[in-house]
């Protein structure tokens, strides 16, 4: 796992290196793996793997490169719609619409897929990713921030 961590930490940096990025915003909730209500296979998987030494070694790695890192809440990024210009707040996730009797409470339709109120579709991690960004930087869209990074990538990374 140490080398995977070293490896997955080292293309991110130098991602945000080749795109000109000066800027890392990672989300991570406090206790997330301690809630987590995943199949049980799935959750074995997920709370195995070492969040914190991956954020840690990020910070290490884009610091020497002269990159910045913000890690912040990610509550309610997967509740809300970016795409419906919703803020990232409890007073718009999935339990004040069911309150509010607003219809589809939940939004996310399955693992990886988030439809907007519009019925607009986008990929519920970039749905969760803008929100962040929204967080950290609340005009960031609103005044328009050059040079976003924001793609989804899957890596293969063979040992």
């Amino acid at each position: 796992m140490s080398r995977f961590a070293h490896e997955a930490s080292k293309r991110i940096v130098d991602f945000a290196l080749s795109h000109g990025l000066n800027t890392i915003i990672i989300g991570k909730n406090k206790g997330q793996k301690q809630r987590s209500r995943m199949n049980k296979q799935n959750n074995q998987n997920f709370i195995g793997i070492p969040h914190q030494v991956m954020i840690n070694l990020i910070k290490y790695k884009a610091n020497l490169a002269g990159i910045v890192v913000i890690q912040h809440s990610e509550a309610y990024t997967s509740q809300t719609s970016f795409l419906d210009r919703e803020e990232p707040i409890r007073a718009n996730g999935d339990q004040a619409r069911k309150r509010k009797g607003l219809r589809p409470a939940k939004r996310r339709l399955k693992r990886g897929l988030y439809r907007a109120d519009t019925g607009q579709q986008i990929n519920a991690d970039v749905n969760g990713a803008l929100q962040i960004i929204k967080k950290v930087v609340p005009n960031a869209f609103a005044d328009g921030i050059a040079g976003i990074g924001l793609c989804s990538v899957k890596w293969s990374l063979q040992f």
